[in-house]
């Protein structure tokens, strides 16, 4: 590892053999920072499973893997910064350990832990005004401020989505969704905006996750009076669930279908037969006809660093979490306690895996672009697109 990446391990928790092999690196990959100093202008903790589970050993890899290019082009600019990694071997007793240990040696913000019960442990064992930035949890701590996570439900998916409908004429929705945290904030952000501009939600409907036959959830949304099908699942339940739309008869209603970026998931543009997906309209977190690209300096550092071709997206959200925490120091935060609020002043933040902002009520969010899914590909709702006749 470079030497702005130091790995933290509890004696009396870790598999020692894992441990030292993480902490030790990539014994071919040359040290391009200058020599480590006593102390840094900037010590940012991570908790991680460093060890534990075959899967989660390969994510946190791959992830440190980002916080190391995130160190170096950082002391390339100037900033002295010091990542601290503790192993919480994949538990919540190792995510608390874990934390104790980064509070002793005074980090500003806490990169990690990757699920929802790690992340709870986590802030759990943490001042309330110590921010926390998870790349994959799902779900945030109820009433826990300053938890951002990538992966959680994003409430502006639901309310860029709401606008989008009503601006087209749209008035009379029915939702289905499945009962799981991300789903119910993007269409409980949704309702509360759909219904604020005047629309109408006739009708909610939540499956149980494992669910592959939705006949039962469709036909209940079933209603003459109804314009418009909000359908927000991950894109492994689209594959399965827009095919059953036409199935069970709701095609042949003249509904338009809707959705959140789920439809716009290469799983599903790609992987769903057209038929199921053209006219579909939902939001995307790249403007439609456009490919995100990692930047150049991010993308040569990585493999110049590491000798190889980056080919995961992976390392790239260890590299956006490590920028956030980053630009909290440049715009002034010197302490945990100051960290939430510098986010909350700071302009969009453009990232590899996203653009991004931070809200009032402790949120990470993206922007969203609404689009139109048309013969596998996304298109911009504009005068160019198909015309939507209007219900309001």
């Amino acid at each position: 590892m470079l030497p702005g990446i130091a790995a933290g391990i509890d004696e009396a928790g870790a598999d020692s053999g894992q441990a030292e092999a993480v902490a030790a690196g990539d014994p071919e990959v040359a040290d391009p920072v200058a020599d480590e100093t006593p102390s840094r202008d900037v010590l940012i903790g991570a908790v991680l499973p460093v060890s534990g589970s075959p899967s989660n050993r390969r994510y946190a890899r791959l992830f440190i893997e980002g916080l190391e290019v995130g160190v170096l082009l950082a002391r390339r600019n100037g900033v002295d910064v010091e990542v601290l990694i503790e192993d919480n071997l994949g538990t919540a007793s190792g995510s608390a350990r874990g934390v104790d240990a980064l509070l002793d040696r005074g980090v500003l913000a806490i990169i990690g832990p990757l699920d929802a019960e790690n992340v709870r442990a986590a802030a759990g064992a943490a001042p309330r005004n110590l921010a926390f930035f998870s790349p994959t949890a799902s779900q945030l701590p109820y009433g826990r401020m300053g938890v951002y996570s990538l992966a959680a439900g994003d409430p502006e998916a639901g309310r860029t989505l709401a606008q989008t409908l009503w601006d087209l004429g749209y008035a009379d929705a029915a939702i289905v969704h499945p009962r799981s945290s991300r789903e119910s904030v993007e269409m409980d952000a949704f309702q509360r905006a759909f219904l604020s501009l005047g629309g109408f939600v006739s009708r909610r409907i939540r499956y149980p996750s494992g669910t592959t036959t939705f006949g039962d959830y469709l036909t209940q949304a079933k209603s003459p009076e109804l314009s418009v099908l909000v359908v927000a699942a991950p894109p492994a339940d689209l594959e399965l669930l827009a095919p059953q739309i036409a199935f069970f008869g709701l095609d042949e209603m003249e509904l338009q279908i809707a959705g959140t970026a789920g439809w716009t998931d290469p799983l599903v543009v790609d992987g769903v037969a057209r038929r199921h997906t053209d006219s579909v309209i939902a939001v995307s977190t790249t403007p439609p006809g456009e490919v995100r690209q990692p930047p150049p300096e991010f993308v040569e550092a990585y493999e110049a660093l590491f000798r190889r071709s980056l080919n995961s997206m992976v390392p790239a959200a260890g590299y956006d979490l490590l920028r956030m925490a980053l630009d909290a120091h440049r715009a002034g935060a010197r302490n945990p306690r100051d960290v939430m609020a510098v986010l909350e002043r700071l302009d969009l933040f453009e990232g590899v895996t996203g653009t991004y902002s931070f809200t009032a009520d402790g949120r990470l969010t993206r922007r969203y672009y609404p689009v139109r899914i048309l013969q596998g590909a996304l298109h911009p709702l504009n005068g160019d697109s198909t015309p939507i006749p209007a219900f309001r």
